[in-house]
């Protein structure tokens, strides 16, 4: 029996006892009662906060797992908390290479390289610059817009990072073995896709409801998403040497 079933049965149930009490004699005991069914309500409203965990797993068309694919659930839910948060650059390259936020959170683009470095993004979320710089800009950088932000280095090319910025906190990201999970109250009805490599247009996201969403349900808590992928996997940069004036990434 599913939690949200149990907890409706038990209203209906104390409901009855208290229309019972209501008809007693005795006021003592009826008073008594109510009593109990007050505690009985508390522990409702702390029942209801449950939330069950929600595995899933990203595959390519191959059946090879995606890593730092991000998952969302959109949906009713709390308001996050604003965070700050950290994107770093080292050895020439943002790190995290995806950075997953909530909407209202700010950045920080701290600079761990013995070099400078020109951070940018042209994407229509979150427009900004940061020119040359060593160490740490002087403030954060607010995302208030939800969508994907593609950052790059207007110094070093081959310097290519992203911000995710989620309309909801029920959102995650996969791990090296394309495995994540997510805490709900009760199973997704909408579950949106994101991979760098998903699209040439670096912003899509697959959506899955209705018969898509219930083919990936392998369980009552587990789902296997195959997300096709456009973009090959990039070969692992042996020089980060290389670098010139004017990156080419102007999406």
């Amino acid at each position: 029996m599913r939690l949200s079933t149990f907890l409706t049965r038990f209203k209906e149930i104390l409901k009855t006892i208290n229309d019972m009490l209501l008809s007693a004699r005795h006021q003592k005991r009826y008073l008594m009662f109510q009593r109990i069914l007050a505690g009985c309500a508390s522990l409702l409203l702390t029942a209801t906060t449950y939330a069950e965990t929600f595995t899933f797993r990203v595959l390519d068309e191959n059946m090879l797992p995606l890593s730092m694919a991000v998952i969302s659930a959109p949906g009713a839910s709390k308001p996050a908390v604003h965070q700050d948060r950290i994107m770093d650059q080292v050895n020439v390259a943002f790190e995290p290479h995806v950075l997953v936020i909530n909407q209202g959170d700010s950045v920080s683009f701290p600079n761990s390289d013995n070099m400078r470095h020109h951070v940018y993004s042209f994407s229509k979320p979150k427009p900004f610059e940061i020119k040359l710089y060593a160490d740490r800009p002087e403030a954060p950088v607010d995302f208030n817009t939800p969508g994907i932000v593609v950052l790059g280095c207007n110094i070093h090319d081959t310097m290519i990072g992203y911000i995710y910025v989620s309309s909801t906190p029920q959102v995650t990201i996969t791990d090296k073995n394309g495995v994540a999970q997510i805490q709900l109250d009760e199973p997704p009805s909408v579950l949106n896709v994101w991979h760098e490599r998903h699209s040439l247009i670096e912003s899509t996201q697959m959506e899955l409801t209705g018969d898509a969403l219930k083919s990936a349900k392998k369980s009552s808590n587990h789902y296997d998403i195959i997300l096709p992928t456009a973009v090959a996997a990039k070969k692992p940069m042996q020089d980060h040497s290389q670098h010139g004036f004017g990156n080419s990434m102007r999406r």
